[in-house]
């Protein structure tokens, strides 16, 4: 039996599909690459936005149309939606979890796997440099534009001593740098009396030695100087980068959106973490032409992402999802869509050239770098401060290594290998 799994979506979607192939490997399933051929197809979806749903549909279509397998099983937020509207726009044999019959040994491990609060296998063993460890699940705060909190759910942290295990047993097999994901981080302890992100990030430096740390995205409103002081207090296993989405530099637009923060107190926010760290990576998402957008609020924007200098910006064009307010609004005061296109084009220019200064800040300087490919003397990977590096030298994939950095290229820093860091 061959299965092959196709993840779409956030790192949340794909610290489960590792975990599901881990579980098939251990039941003695062969997981086989997408493009292989295959007895069963799962794909992992997105519903995010309209175009994430669309990029699901095409590739169960893909499948359907190319007869690349005889069955294929719908997993994530999309299969969650279709089965909250109850209609599948897809045709046989397209399967939704959690409704699918148990028919064969394959798909009751599925259906294990998706009925439970977290997956059933506890170790992944990804087939990459980085691995991913979900420790949270689920959302809250209901922003006006989000579907996630209604497909996912209340906030559902995972047991401390499960993460610590993850993470001893991916060190163990090689992995030098975990991401820690949720589909609202921050929120990680909420439901657990004495637990927040931070003492868990504590207490995985304390039961690792040299694993480097990273975090996925976190809320602008869950971080505060307490946090941010003993974060940098920690070992430099943790990476100085926090990814802060800012979705807006308008207040009033912020404020429509319901993000539970002003362009204030994302400025105060950025200021203090680079009190402790003058050079932490900021990066971010930023949603253009959100319905009730005028010029003046995208120009704000833009200023905005321009003072603060991020270092990698996510541009998404509004995109408005059934169940929401902002689906209602988007029919009343929604933008044109040249607008919108335009409005997209000018802040990724923005968003272009403030990666190239961030990126100047580090030549001649040495930077630790996640290997990910090595090959005939050449390595690539990504920085602590998760800067995309390229580098001449011999380097073995998995391991980090010293580069010193000499020039810039086009999203990417340049340099030359010095020494093994672990």
């Amino acid at each position: 039996m061959k299965v092959a799994i196709k993840t779409l979506g956030c790192k949340v979607n794909q610290a489960e599909s590792d975990i599901l192939a881990t579980t098939f490997s251990r039941e003695g399933v062969e997981v086989v690459s997408f493009g292989e051929e295959a007895d069963l197809y799962i794909v992992n979806s997105c519903a995010v936005t309209k175009e994430a749903e669309n990029k699901t549909r095409q590739m169960v279509n893909r499948i359907l149309r190319n007869n690349l397998a005889p069955r294929v099983i719908l997993t994530g937020c999309y299969a969650r939606l279709i089965s909250q509207e109850r209609k599948n726009p897809f045709k046989e044999p397209v399967f939704l979890l959690p409704s699918f019959p148990k028919e064969r040994e394959i798909l009751n491990l599925v259906e294990k796997w998706w009925g439970k609060k977290f997956p059933l296998a506890e170790y992944p063993l990804p087939p990459r440099a980085r691995a991913w460890i979900k420790v949270e699940d689920g959302c809250d705060h209901f922003c006006s534009y989000c579907l996630i909190p209604h497909l996912r759910g209340e906030v559902r942290s995972e047991e401390k001593e499960k993460i610590i295990r993850q993470a001893q047993a991916l060190e163990r097999e090689g992995i030098r740098e975990i991401v820690l994901c949720g589909i609202n981080l921050g929120y990680y302890g909420k439901d657990k009396e004495g637990e927040s992100l931070i003492t868990l990030l504590r207490e995985l430096l304390d039961n690792t030695s040299v694993v480097r740390f990273r975090l996925s995205s976190i809320e602008p409103f869950l971080v505060d100087e307490e946090f941010i002081e003993r974060y940098f207090s920690l070992p430099d296993r943790v990476c100085p980068h926090f990814h802060l989405p800012l979705q807006s530099g308008s207040d009033r637009i912020l404020k429509s959106m319901r993000r539970g923060y002003d362009a204030a107190h994302y400025r105060a926010l950025v200021s203090t973490l680079r009190r402790y760290s003058p050079q932490v990576a900021i990066s971010t998402d930023i949603i253009v032409g959100f319905p009730g957008e005028e010029k003046e609020d995208f120009e704000n924007t833009v200023s905005f992402a321009q003072e603060i200098g991020f270092s990698r910006t996510h541009v998404f064009v509004f995109s408005p999802r059934p169940g929401t307010p902002a689906f209602l609004w988007e029919k009343e005061i929604g933008i044109p869509k040249t607008e919108k296109k335009n409005r997209e084009k000018i802040l990724r220019e923005v968003a272009r050239e403030n990666q190239r200064k961030y990126h100047h800040l580090f030549l001649g300087k040495k930077l630790k770098v996640l290997v990910e490919s090595a090959q005939k003397g050449m390595g690539s990977g990504y920085s602590e401060n998760y800067i995309p590096v390229r580098f001449r030298g011999n380097s073995k994939q998995g391991e980090i290594v010293e580069v010193t950095i000499e020039k810039e290229g086009d999203g990417f820093l340049e340099g030359n290998y010095n020494s093994s860091v672990q």
